[in-house]
């Protein structure tokens, strides 16, 4: 059935009922007298007074939704939601994240020139920290660079009719906006912050380091066979897979596991060198990938000039990774605190 003009917003809810006000005013206050929206509150069975106060909403704003369903974490919310959306555009709100007040009426004005996709910039704050503003893609020109969060996007409705977010593990983001790549013709980037992200909160799934934090290659590894299965695995989706290999696998997922093993530097190494062969295997050719040698404001200012060579040199061998990641760690304490 085609769905009305509009934009539908799904917000999974579990357990917030110390964010989920602030984050429900934050959309009453951008969405003003716009009639064409739908707001989706879904419940994934809360044990606190989450789902007392999405109700309270709902009751109190007619395009509000609540739904209540048995917990099954964030992906089997998502989805649950995705069912009942009215519109032809959807995007999702994390119940203790908020968005900026023009976030409605800029998206709304994209929405006329009707894109697959609609990506945007995003604050970063973090208790005890300066908001940081963050890109939403490293290189606005190539989609391939796009940050992998569901939650500062834009989507038409028809792109879930391919996609769905993958249940029982974490970094579903990763593995759903990839793949949404493929399907993705055009689409419009806002240059500007439309979203504040409340960054490892604690209760959060990413605060907490356990080893779920492998489910990163999981993901990455889905999204590669998706791309061979349909023989797409050639050019700009080659280059940007690769890409993304080494952006998220050899540099975040390095400092995750680094806090993960933290006194058995030994396990450290050797699943950074599990990580290194894995990239050689996909990507032999990653050295000269030409978003990475491009990124020099990204790299070079965590790594150093020749961040290229410290990438390669993490999991090689026990003294490279080691006298590495001191390096590392010595040059970006702020962000492993």
């Amino acid at each position: 059935m085609q769905k009305k003009s509009g934009l539908s917003m799904i917000i999974p809810i579990y357990n917030v009922e110390e964010y989920i006000e602030e984050c429900l005013q934050s959309v009453i206050d951008s969405m003003e007298i716009l009639p064409n929206v739908q707001i989706i509150l879904v419940d994934d069975g809360s044990q606190d007074n989450s789902g007392y106060i999405a109700k309270k909403y709902a009751g109190a704003y007619s395009n509000f939704l609540y739904l209540l369903k048995e917990n099954g974490g964030i992906s089997e919310a998502r989805n649950y939601g995705l069912e009942y959306v009215q519109y032809n555009y959807v995007a999702f709100l994390d119940s203790d994240d908020t968005i900026q007040k023009p976030f409605f009426n800029k998206i709304f004005k994209v929405l006329e020139d009707e894109p697959d996709m609609i990506i945007y910039d995003y604050v970063n704050v973090k208790e005890g920290s300066k908001p940081e503003a963050v890109k939403g893609m490293d290189f606005a020109e190539v989609l391939w660079t796009v940050q992998a969060s569901a939650w500062n996007k834009v989507y038409k409705t028809s792109l879930f009719e391919h996609v769905k977010f993958p249940k029982d593990r974490i970094f579903e983001d990763v593995e759903t906006i990839y793949k949404l790549l493929y399907y993705t013709n055009t689409y419009v980037y806002i240059n500007e912050p439309l979203y504040t992200y409340r960054k490892n909160r604690k209760g959060s799934i990413l605060s907490t380091l356990s080893s779920n934090i492998n489910d990163i290659y999981s993901a990455m590894e889905e999204i590669y066979k998706f791309y061979s299965t349909k023989g797409a695995l050639t050019g700009e989706n080659q280059t940007g897979l690769c890409y993304q290999y080494v952006k998220l696998l050899c540099w975040s997922n390095m400092y995750r596991q680094l806090q993960f093993f933290k006194y058995n530097f030994w396990g450290f190494h050797l699943k950074m060198k599990e990580t290194r062969l894995l990239l050689y295997d996909r990507f032999p050719e990653w050295k000269y990938n030409e978003h990475l040698n491009r990124n020099v404001l990204f790299f070079g200012e965590r790594l150093g000039v020749d961040y290229i060579k410290k990438l390669d040199s993490i999991g090689k061998s026990i003294s490279s990774t080691f006298y590495t990641t001191l390096y590392l760690v010595s040059k970006n304490r702020k962000r492993l605190s």
